[in-house]
């Protein structure tokens, strides 16, 4: 849906990252912070057809997230960007969820933000 880059994970894999995305990707492994997946504006991709919602809901869905960036990281990883973030998450919408399914909590956390906001949180994480 978006233009990407390849970047080389902590792990050695080569993984194609969001170009709007990368430098806060980097910067979260840079900080031990992991990541599963994300996406530079949700809303974008969710009118694209790029997310699973069902076609007769995608507008409404697409126009909710529209400008919204999304990372799903390991749980604990989330709890500590959140932690890290708070000062500039407050009133702007910033969402952090972890899917509970019957087989029990995901391992992962989906944290939605602005993505007007990816360069502060750039600054945060390299303070």
């Amino acid at each position: 849906m978006h233009a990407v880059e390849t970047l080389t994970t902590p792990t050695g894999e080569h993984v194609q990252i969001d170009c709007r995305m990368v430098p806060l990707v980097q910067a979260l492994w840079d900080t031990g912070i992991g990541t599963f997946q994300c996406c530079e504006d949700v809303g974008a991709s969710v009118h694209g057809g790029g997310w699973l919602y069902p076609k007769p809901r995608r507008a409404r869905y697409a126009a909710f997230w529209d400008g919204f960036a999304w990372l799903q990281l390991p749980l604990e990883d989330a709890e500590r960007l959140v932690a890290l973030t708070a000062g500039i998450a407050a009133g702007h919408g910033w969402e952090c969820s972890s899917p509970i399914t019957v087989q029990g909590r995901r391992p992962g956390a989906n944290l939605y933000l602005p993505a007007r906001q990816i360069d502060q949180v750039l600054a945060v994480l390299k303070t």
